[in-house]
């Protein structure tokens, strides 16, 4: 590739939704770097505006077919926050089971489709040789195990419509738990093959860049609860969220980019696994120092290895709450809105995810606030490939549009919730 001038990719592929990247070489340094998302904008935040509370969740919950659950756990965590809601024991149970069944089969697409080509020399997974093909079998019976979870509990796969603040509108049965018990201990060691498999890939790519992590950390490793903690120290309440993590519009892309009180950071897998790694089940702990796997890691390539470790995790995790689970009918409790505030956080596939609404005193949405992890992570994929693409001026610009293509993708951005913002300005004459 040149020294000097200027090259763009056109969208970026095996991510999900789309995305350019336009860089300006200067004498072998980057000058200019722009992740351009031109996703159409989807306008959700203003659409919940004059909406009753007990709709935003089915609402946000259209925000992404891959996140659906995370983004309708959150605005349920706030709008229970905001009327003083306490969800039971056996709620928040069901809400783990349905948020480890999305990230299970979320971790398994990007993990076995999305990327392993780029680790096996592949341009794509119809290019897998004989034996290459089993890792898509793989792929395919670990999204199928967390798909069937996702299902029990909230009613269908997409847009789950059983799940609902305060409780849900109808429960599973003891026997389809059972079933999907069963399910998770037959698919258990496909979790464990993941773990070694993108262990064995952990030198092919060496760029490092340190960076500040956040995430939710719990002594249980909760993808639903926890404290919002940053690698410096930081430790940041649900309703102080606001006063750390700010959004700023972008002239040259559909999302917007979040900072952390100016800073750029990282979420997701990597830096969940950097700060509440202790907190892992045993077998996944057992495993990452039997192969030697040490975190913190500051290469983002390692995101992926975190992947598969949380796969693991959440195997474990899902097979001793089914285990220990007995169910009882329980009617979900009834709200009386108020004028109100409410702040959920939970962690997503991608990393920390923040719903806020302003309420009346009958429960309309006066605001809406979502800061989706893609958005969060926007600066650092910038700064890293600012400083990555000079190591690359030794390659022909098409391997080095695959080295760069590479990178965007390990941080498995999610382009159609990075798009979900609208703020106009009506001019009048």
């Amino acid at each position: 590739m040149k020294e000097t001038g200027h090259f763009a990719i056109k969208e970026i592929t095996k991510i999900e939704g789309h995305a350019n990247l336009d860089v300006e070489m200067d004498s072998g340094k980057v000058k200019k770097c722009e992740l351009q998302i031109f996703e159409g904008q989807r306008f959700f935040e203003s659409m919940l505006s004059g909406r009753d509370f007990s709709q935003v969740p089915l609402i946000v919950s259209r925000i992404c077919g891959l996140c659906n659950v995370s983004h309708l756990n959150t605005a349920m965590k706030a709008v229970e926050k905001a009327f003083g809601v306490e969800a039971s024991e056996q709620t928040l149970l069901l809400r783990q089971l349905a948020t480890n069944g999305e990230f299970i089969k979320s971790h398994a697409l990007h993990l076995f489709f999305l990327v392993l080509p780029d680790f096996l020399g592949r341009e794509s997974v119809l290019d897998f040789g004989k034996e290459e093909q089993k890792f898509l079998l793989h792929g395919i019976a670990l999204k199928k195990a967390g798909t069937e979870m996702v299902k029990l509990i909230g009613g269908r796969i997409y847009q789950t419509v059983a799940i609902r603040p305060g409780g849900f509108t109808a429960l599973p049965e003891e026997k389809q738990l059972g079933q999907c018990l069963r399910l998770l201990e037959k698919e258990r060691p496909l979790a464990i093959e993941a773990i070694r498999l993108f262990a064995s890939f952990r030198d092919s790519f060496p760029f490092q860049r340190k960076t500040e992590y956040l995430a939710l950390a719990d002594e249980n490793y909760s993808f639903v609860k926890g404290t919002i903690q940053s690698s410096t120290g930081l430790a940041i309440k649900d309703e102080e969220m606001t006063s750390h993590v700010h959004e700023r519009i972008l002239p040259y892309s559909n999302a917007k980019q979040a900072s952390l009180g100016g800073r750029e950071f990282r979420v997701g897998s990597l830096a969940r696994i950097n700060l509440n790694q202790k907190a892992l089940e045993p077998a996944a702990l057992d495993l990452m120092q039997e192969l030697g796997l040490k975190f913190p890691s500051h290469t983002i390539f390692d995101n992926n290895l975190a992947q598969a470790i949380e796969l693991l995790h959440l195997f474990d995790s899902s097979i001793r709450i089914l285990k220990d689970f007995k169910l009882k009918k329980e009617p979900a409790q009834q709200i009386s809105p108020c004028d109100s505030t409410g702040i959920g956080v939970t962690e997503a596939p991608r990393g920390t995810l923040y719903h806020e609404y302003k309420f009346d005193s009958k429960g309309i949405v006066q605001r809406a606030n979502i800061i989706v992890p893609t958005n969060q992570n926007a600066h650092t994929i910038e700064s890293d490939l600012v400083e990555f693409i000079p190591s690359l001026l030794d390659l022909p610009q098409e391997k080095a549009n695959l080295e760069i293509e590479k990178l965007v993708r390990a941080y498995d951005p999610c382009i159609s919730c990075a798009t979900h913002f609208l703020k106009v300005k009506w001019k009048k004459n």
